[in-house]
Protein backbone atom coordinates (compact mmCIF):
# COMPACT_ATOMS: atom_id res chain seq x y z
CA UNK A 1 0.00 0.00 0.00
CA UNK A 2 1.45 3.98 -0.72
CA UNK A 3 2.41 5.74 1.71
CA UNK A 4 0.14 8.60 3.15
CA UNK A 5 2.69 11.64 2.75
CA UNK A 6 2.11 15.00 4.97
CA UNK A 7 4.03 18.12 4.25
CA UNK A 8 6.26 19.55 7.41
CA UNK A 9 7.94 22.65 8.06
CA UNK A 10 10.48 24.27 6.23
CA UNK A 11 13.61 21.97 6.04
CA UNK A 12 16.39 24.16 6.76
CA UNK A 13 17.30 27.73 7.79
CA UNK A 14 18.03 30.59 5.46
CA UNK A 15 21.43 30.03 6.44
CA UNK A 16 21.93 26.54 5.65
CA UNK A 17 19.86 27.10 2.06
CA UNK A 18 22.67 29.65 1.41
CA UNK A 19 25.57 27.04 2.09
CA UNK A 20 23.37 24.31 0.10
CA UNK A 21 23.02 26.90 -2.87
CA UNK A 22 26.54 27.47 -3.07
CA UNK A 23 27.48 23.88 -2.81
CA UNK A 24 25.16 22.53 -5.48
CA UNK A 25 26.49 25.85 -7.91
CA UNK A 26 30.19 24.65 -7.29
CA UNK A 27 29.18 21.17 -8.36
CA UNK A 28 27.00 21.81 -11.11
CA UNK A 29 28.26 22.80 -14.07
CA UNK A 30 24.99 23.08 -16.59
CA UNK A 31 22.78 24.94 -14.69
CA UNK A 32 22.91 27.57 -11.84
CA UNK A 33 20.67 27.10 -9.10
CA UNK A 34 18.48 30.30 -8.15
CA UNK A 35 16.18 28.90 -5.06
CA UNK A 36 15.97 25.31 -2.68
CA UNK A 37 13.14 24.80 -1.83
CA UNK A 38 13.16 22.21 0.69
CA UNK A 39 10.80 20.55 3.40
CA UNK A 40 10.00 18.11 5.64
CA UNK A 41 7.99 15.16 5.05
CA UNK A 42 6.21 12.39 6.91
CA UNK A 43 5.22 8.86 5.48
CA UNK A 44 2.79 7.20 7.35
CA UNK A 45 2.22 3.64 6.83
CA UNK A 46 -1.59 2.40 7.37
CA UNK A 47 -4.12 -0.27 6.24
CA UNK A 48 -5.86 2.46 5.01
CA UNK A 49 -7.09 6.23 4.82
CA UNK A 50 -6.81 7.82 8.26
CA UNK A 51 -9.91 9.44 9.78
CA UNK A 52 -10.86 12.81 10.51
CA UNK A 53 -9.46 12.60 14.64
CA UNK A 54 -6.45 10.45 13.63
CA UNK A 55 -5.17 12.68 10.79
CA UNK A 56 -5.80 15.82 13.30
CA UNK A 57 -3.51 14.34 16.08
CA UNK A 58 -0.81 13.12 13.75
CA UNK A 59 -0.57 16.68 12.59
CA UNK A 60 -0.64 17.91 15.93
CA UNK A 61 2.73 15.26 16.88
CA UNK A 62 4.45 15.91 13.36
CA UNK A 63 3.95 19.67 13.02
CA UNK A 64 2.73 18.79 9.95
CA UNK A 65 0.63 21.23 7.63
CA UNK A 66 -1.72 19.23 5.29
CA UNK A 67 -1.33 16.19 3.22
CA UNK A 68 1.48 16.36 0.36
CA UNK A 69 0.72 17.75 -3.14
CA UNK A 70 4.07 19.37 -4.32
CA UNK A 71 5.26 18.46 -7.88
CA UNK A 72 8.68 17.77 -9.20
CA UNK A 73 11.34 17.57 -7.27
CA UNK A 74 12.82 14.34 -5.47
CA UNK A 75 13.04 13.00 -2.01
CA UNK A 76 15.78 12.33 0.34
CA UNK A 77 14.73 9.60 2.86
CA UNK A 78 16.35 6.84 5.29
CA UNK A 79 17.16 4.07 2.61
CA UNK A 80 13.88 1.85 1.40
CA UNK A 81 13.83 -1.35 3.45
CA UNK A 82 15.57 -0.07 6.42
CA UNK A 83 14.32 1.44 10.09
CA UNK A 84 15.93 5.17 10.96
CA UNK A 85 16.10 5.37 15.09
CA UNK A 86 13.71 8.21 14.76
CA UNK A 87 11.26 5.93 13.04
CA UNK A 88 11.41 3.44 15.94
CA UNK A 89 10.77 6.14 18.91
CA UNK A 90 8.42 8.63 16.68
CA UNK A 91 6.12 5.16 16.13
CA UNK A 92 6.59 4.06 19.61
CA UNK A 93 5.12 7.71 20.72
CA UNK A 94 1.95 7.52 18.24
CA UNK A 95 1.21 4.01 19.81
CA UNK A 96 1.35 5.55 23.29
CA UNK A 97 -1.11 8.06 22.75
CA UNK A 98 -3.43 5.87 21.35
CA UNK A 99 -2.80 6.00 17.17
CA UNK A 100 -3.14 2.71 17.04
CA UNK A 101 -4.02 2.99 12.90
CA UNK A 102 -0.54 3.90 12.26
CA UNK A 103 1.42 1.13 11.73
CA UNK A 104 4.92 3.25 11.38
CA UNK A 105 5.86 6.70 10.70
CA UNK A 106 9.28 8.02 8.87
CA UNK A 107 10.49 11.17 7.57
CA UNK A 108 12.23 12.62 4.95
CA UNK A 109 12.90 16.00 2.93
CA UNK A 110 11.57 16.87 -0.49
CA UNK A 111 13.38 18.99 -2.62
CA UNK A 112 12.91 21.46 -5.49
CA UNK A 113 15.52 22.98 -7.44
CA UNK A 114 14.94 25.76 -9.27
CA UNK A 115 17.19 27.19 -11.91
CA UNK A 116 17.69 30.97 -12.79
CA UNK A 117 15.78 29.78 -16.26
CA UNK A 118 13.10 28.46 -14.00
CA UNK A 119 13.65 24.61 -14.42
CA UNK A 120 12.93 22.71 -11.64
CA UNK A 121 16.11 19.80 -11.79
CA UNK A 122 15.73 16.25 -11.12
CA UNK A 123 18.16 13.34 -9.66
CA UNK A 124 19.68 12.87 -13.25
CA UNK A 125 20.46 16.74 -13.79
CA UNK A 126 22.71 17.00 -10.10
CA UNK A 127 24.96 13.54 -10.61
CA UNK A 128 26.88 13.80 -8.04
CA UNK A 129 26.37 17.14 -6.72
CA UNK A 130 23.44 14.99 -4.88
CA UNK A 131 26.10 13.68 -2.31
CA UNK A 132 25.98 17.31 -0.52
CA UNK A 133 22.30 17.09 0.06
CA UNK A 134 21.91 13.38 1.61
CA UNK A 135 24.30 10.55 3.61
CA UNK A 136 25.09 7.67 1.32
CA UNK A 137 25.24 5.92 4.73
CA UNK A 138 22.06 5.95 5.98
CA UNK A 139 20.07 7.70 2.98
CA UNK A 140 19.44 7.41 -0.61
CA UNK A 141 17.48 10.07 -2.99
CA UNK A 142 14.42 8.44 -4.69
CA UNK A 143 11.78 9.96 -7.60
CA UNK A 144 9.07 7.26 -6.38
CA UNK A 145 8.04 6.84 -2.93
CA UNK A 146 5.34 4.71 -3.30
CA UNK A 147 6.84 1.39 -2.33
CA UNK A 148 8.41 3.56 0.43
CA UNK A 149 6.93 0.75 3.08
CA UNK A 150 7.53 -2.03 1.42
CA UNK A 151 8.15 -5.23 3.10
CA UNK A 152 10.78 -7.00 1.59
CA UNK A 153 10.63 -11.50 2.39
CA UNK A 154 13.46 -12.50 4.01
CA UNK A 155 16.45 -14.06 2.39
CA UNK A 156 17.90 -17.10 2.91
CA UNK A 157 20.61 -17.39 4.65
CA UNK A 158 23.99 -18.28 3.09
CA UNK A 159 27.30 -19.93 4.19
CA UNK A 160 30.65 -19.55 3.23
CA UNK A 161 32.32 -22.35 2.22
CA UNK A 162 35.25 -22.63 5.06
CA UNK A 163 35.62 -25.51 5.75
CA UNK A 164 35.76 -27.49 2.81
CA UNK A 165 37.30 -24.25 0.13
CA UNK A 166 39.66 -23.05 2.93
CA UNK A 167 40.29 -19.04 3.58
CA UNK A 168 40.08 -18.08 -0.60
CA UNK A 169 36.30 -19.00 -0.29
CA UNK A 170 36.23 -16.11 2.38
CA UNK A 171 38.13 -13.57 0.66
CA UNK A 172 35.49 -14.12 -2.67
CA UNK A 173 32.54 -13.78 0.10
CA UNK A 174 34.37 -10.67 0.75
CA UNK A 175 34.13 -9.03 -2.57
CA UNK A 176 30.63 -10.85 -3.60
CA UNK A 177 28.89 -9.53 -0.80
CA UNK A 178 30.68 -5.91 -0.53
CA UNK A 179 31.61 -6.88 2.86
CA UNK A 180 34.72 -4.33 2.60
CA UNK A 181 36.57 -6.57 5.14
CA UNK A 182 40.35 -5.58 5.56
CA UNK A 183 42.91 -8.72 5.33
CA UNK A 184 43.42 -8.61 8.64
CA UNK A 185 40.05 -8.87 9.94
CA UNK A 186 39.36 -11.72 7.49
CA UNK A 187 42.48 -13.33 8.57
CA UNK A 188 41.25 -13.30 12.65
CA UNK A 189 37.81 -14.78 11.41
CA UNK A 190 39.09 -17.48 9.55
CA UNK A 191 41.18 -18.61 12.16
CA UNK A 192 38.14 -18.18 14.68
CA UNK A 193 35.63 -19.96 12.55
CA UNK A 194 38.25 -22.54 11.88
CA UNK A 195 38.97 -23.45 15.58
CA UNK A 196 35.09 -23.28 15.81
CA UNK A 197 35.30 -26.13 13.03
CA UNK A 198 32.03 -24.43 11.25
CA UNK A 199 31.18 -22.26 8.15
CA UNK A 200 30.34 -18.58 9.04
CA UNK A 201 26.66 -17.31 7.81
CA UNK A 202 26.33 -14.33 5.76
CA UNK A 203 23.79 -12.48 9.03
CA UNK A 204 27.12 -12.90 11.33
CA UNK A 205 29.60 -11.10 8.84
CA UNK A 206 27.35 -8.31 8.34
CA UNK A 207 27.03 -7.70 11.89
CA UNK A 208 30.71 -8.28 11.61
CA UNK A 209 32.12 -6.22 9.10
CA UNK A 210 29.10 -3.58 8.54
CA UNK A 211 27.69 -2.84 12.07
CA UNK A 212 30.64 -1.56 13.62
CA UNK A 213 31.16 0.82 10.10
CA UNK A 214 27.81 2.15 10.39
CA UNK A 215 27.56 2.72 14.24
CA UNK A 216 30.85 4.77 14.06
CA UNK A 217 31.76 5.44 10.37
CA UNK A 218 35.31 3.70 10.33
CA UNK A 219 36.02 0.73 12.02
CA UNK A 220 40.20 0.68 12.41
CA UNK A 221 41.11 3.70 14.47
CA UNK A 222 45.24 3.00 14.13
CA UNK A 223 45.06 2.71 10.23
CA UNK A 224 47.79 4.67 8.76
CA UNK A 225 47.40 8.24 7.43
CA UNK A 226 49.28 8.38 4.08
CA UNK A 227 49.37 12.24 3.51
CA UNK A 228 51.24 13.27 0.04
CA UNK A 229 52.81 10.28 -0.15
CA UNK A 230 54.15 10.40 3.40
CA UNK A 231 53.42 8.60 6.87
CA UNK A 232 52.48 10.56 9.52
CA UNK A 233 52.86 10.08 12.71
CA UNK A 234 49.46 10.86 14.20
CA UNK A 235 46.46 8.76 13.63
CA UNK A 236 42.91 8.12 15.14
CA UNK A 237 43.89 6.55 17.87
CA UNK A 238 46.71 9.03 19.19
CA UNK A 239 43.85 12.03 18.84
CA UNK A 240 40.97 10.48 20.22
CA UNK A 241 43.47 9.26 22.93
CA UNK A 242 44.78 12.80 23.60
CA UNK A 243 41.36 14.17 23.22
CA UNK A 244 40.22 11.74 26.16
CA UNK A 245 43.38 12.80 28.24
CA UNK A 246 42.64 16.68 28.18
CA UNK A 247 38.22 15.88 28.58
CA UNK A 248 38.17 13.24 31.12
Amino acid sequence: MQPIIFQGLPAFSDFRLKALKNALNEAIDAHDIAEIDAVEVYFIEAEGPLDDQTTARAFALLSANHHFEREGGFFVTPRKGTISPWSSKATDIFHNCALSAVARVERGIHFRLTTTEGLVLGIEDLGLALLALHDRMTEAVYDDVSDFFRHFEPAPLRTVPLMAEGPESFAKANVDWGLAMSDQEIDYLVKAYQKMERDPTDAELVMFSQVNSEHCRHKIFNADWIVDGEQSERSLFKMIRNTHALNP
